[in-house]
């Protein structure tokens, strides 16, 4: 098993790992200023939280390439088999986030449990982005869990009403422009309407979010179904692509989450953006640089390979790190960056990498050579 694990991770995509990296530092930085007020670096914390709308993007493309290449390569989806591998990736390392936090509040309870169950059991029915959870963060795994039941259906839906068809997910990209135009009218309506302006109602909800997540399969859709053409785009405008994107994200360096604008137009520009930079580093032969400059990747990407633990525990220790008597801002930032990292790597070897591994021993992944470069692999196994 562990040389089957071995060999699985040398299928993690380098620029992938550096993206999901990138996103967990933007998620860090952008809630550093619970620690302090931003002075010079606020060039770097005010797009910050835009981190999350990159891991949706991301999410959209890796998800649903999953299912695609499946389809490619059978004709057909196991959605049954998606679920339970899903469910081994999520649902260890989140519950046990949950309940190892929930523990001290309900020991100290003394009975009174009243303020404490509602929280978790928006947690345990992933209710987060419409209801309190037990951290705030975790509204955005509500968002993703609820795109990872959703967006299966909809592929079976256009498997089972295009099955006489060469490609039944055609119409994916009008889809995603209805799809999409309805979620800014929402965004538009709730802004107009609901008052006064919360996170919970403005920022959190999932069908006012899951329209970066449709672009990330869009993105995949071209990329599985008509690879040569679409790369072949991508490849010969990478550097206006790469300007486009830049572009459409620089907003983020004048506009606060909290504006009108942004809460509305603002989100779907963001994910544009994303998706440009995603596609454009994709294509970008990172093995030709020197050395160094892989050895940087490497190690960052290193981090992106722990992402999803990181940011499941970078706000506990950002609570534990606020209780410590540290006067100087600087070394709190050291502790909540490095620590944040640390306990995220941590708690990955501890209880993520092993119910990976025990998905391979029991629903292991057909990968087919040709889409196994972008597709999402087991995370490296730790070496002895």
């Amino acid at each position: 098993m562990l040389d089957q694990l071995s060999a699985q991770r040398t299928q993690r995509n380098l620029q992938l790992d550096v993206l999901r990296a990138a996103a967990i530092l933007l998620v860090l930085v952008c809630h550093s200023r619970y620690l302090r007020e931003p002075t010079w670096d606020l060039i770097l914390w005010r797009p910050a939280w835009s981190g999350v709308d990159l891991f949706f993007v991301i999410s959209g493309f890796l998800i649903s390439g999953l299912l695609f290449s499946e389809y490619r390569r059978n004709r057909q989806v196991g959605f049954a088999r998606f679920f339970v591998r899903r469910a081994f990736k999520i649902y260890p390392a989140f519950y046990a986030a949950v309940i190892l936090t929930a523990l001290p509040a309900l020991i100290f309870a003394h009975g009174d449990y009243s303020r404490i169950w509602p929280p978790l059991l928006n947690d345990l029915f992933f209710l987060q982005s419409y209801r309190e959870g037990s951290w705030g963060h975790f509204w955005s795994l509500s968002v993703e869990e609820h795109f990872y039941l959703l967006l299966p259906i909809a592929l079976w839906l256009m498997i089972r009403f295009g099955k006489n068809t060469s490609n039944p997910f055609q119409r994916l990209p009008l889809a995603f422009l209805v799809v999409a135009s309805g979620v800014l009218m929402a965004r538009l309506w709730t802004a107009e309407f609901v008052r006064p302006f919360q996170w919970q109602t403005h920022l959190y909800p999932t069908h006012l979010r899951v329209d970066s997540l449709l672009f990330g399969v869009l993105l995949a859709y071209y990329f599985h179904f008509h690879r040569e053409s679409f790369s072949k785009f991508i490849s010969d405008n990478r550097t206006i692509i790469t300007f486009v994107g830049c572009l459409l994200l620089s907003p983020l360096l004048l506009i606060g989450q909290y504006d009108r604008w942004m809460y509305t137009w603002g989100f779907t520009v963001i994910f544009l953006g994303y998706g440009c930079l995603m596609m454009a580093f994709l294509h970008l032969d990172v093995a030709s640089g020197s050395r160094s400059i892989n050895a940087l990747l490497g190690a960052v990407a290193y981090i992106g390979t722990f992402s999803y633990s990181i940011y499941l525990w970078h706000i506990p220790w950002l609570k534990f790190v606020r209780a410590l008597p540290l006067e100087s801002v600087g070394v709190r930032l050291l502790w909540f960056y490095g620590g944040s990292i640390i306990v995220g790597i941590i708690a990955g070897e501890v209880i993520e990498l092993p119910a990976l591994r025990l998905r391979e021993a029991f629903f292991p992944r057909i990968t087919p050579a040709f889409t196994a470069p972008l597709e999402e692999a087991v995370v490296p196994v730790s070496q002895p």
